[in-house]
């Protein structure tokens, strides 16, 4: 009797911390991922800012640097899009961040609808019928890129050049009758904000898979903010407000659209570098 008392009580203790997205299943009871709390970002003031960019890149959980991000235990895809049913995120519709989306209108997105011949008569396929088939949407595996929208900021007091992250968008392939429609975005989420209700406070207590060591596993927050991901440039902050596959001379030319993206990466390198006195 003792010893099922203790295993039910071994149970209930590691049903909070899988809630969070922590995965116990280790001999040891684990508690550093599931009480870890946000580092606030340090304080930034705008006379202190000599030098902003913001720029627009994309994530393809598909490279061999970003596969973390799809850990079939605790996929980024999936962990977003059950929040938001659950309402524990708030989505918004654009990058303005000014309107919400509703749980009702998030989920309608994603959700294809097919229409297909079905024979009436078995023994006579000549006689059909129009069917309708409509396919949910499966996050996993239609949701394998975010868009990140993020502010590049040199700041001369500290001599020192931060990133930070501002929207978090995940993409979808949207399809009509069969058609593939390209790919856009599902919502977008808010990555950080003064009051709590946002990416960054949900994430830090969800597992991201660590390559080096099951022991010391980090979170997304962690993943995001040492900027452990590897993304593609797809925009700069210009006057036309076009991405870089708009422009006429990139618009048929996806490889010399990479290497605009990574010009773009090579002056932020540059622009940190020549703003040192030596």
């Amino acid at each position: 009797m003792k010893r099922i008392f203790g295993i039910l009580v071994l149970i209930v203790l590691a049903l909070p911390s899988m809630a969070q997205g922590v995965y116990d299943d280790f001999i040891y009871n684990r508690q550093a991922v599931s009480e870890r709390k946000v580092i606030p970002w340090p304080y930034l003031r705008e006379a202190d800012v000599m030098y902003a960019k913001r720029v627009v890149r994309m994530i393809d959980v598909r490279e061999k640097t970003n596969q973390p991000m799809a850990w079939p235990k605790n996929p980024l895809s999936i962990v977003l899009y059950n929040a938001v049913k659950k309402g524990e995120l708030v989505p918004y519709r654009d990058d303005s961040l000014a309107t919400q989306m509703s749980i009702e209108e998030f989920l309608a997105l994603g959700t294809d609808t097919e229409y297909v011949e079905v024979p009436i008569d078995p023994e006579d396929p000549t006689f059909t019928k129009l069917d309708t088939i409509v396919n949910p949407m499966i996050p996993e595996l239609r949701i394998t890129k975010f868009r990140i929208v993020e502010d590049w900021i040199f700041d001369k007091k500290h001599s020192q050049m931060f990133v930070r992250i501002v929207s978090i968008s995940p993409q979808y392939r949207v399809t009509l009758g069969g058609v593939d429609l390209g790919e856009q975005d599902l919502c977008v989420f808010k990555y950080h904000s003064s009051d709590g209700n946002d990416l960054r406070h949900f994430l830090i207590n969800f597992e991201v898979f660590n390559r080096q060591n099951d022991a010391a596993r980090l979170t997304y927050d962690d993943w995001f903010e040492q900027r452990l991901f590897n993304g593609y440039i797809i925009k700069e902050a210009n006057q036309q407000d076009m991405y870089i596959r708009q422009y006429a001379e990139f618009k048929d030319n996806g490889v010399a659209a990479l290497l605009e993206g990574e010009r773009i990466k090579q002056e932020l390198f540059e622009k940190e570098h020549d703003l040192w006195e030596y």
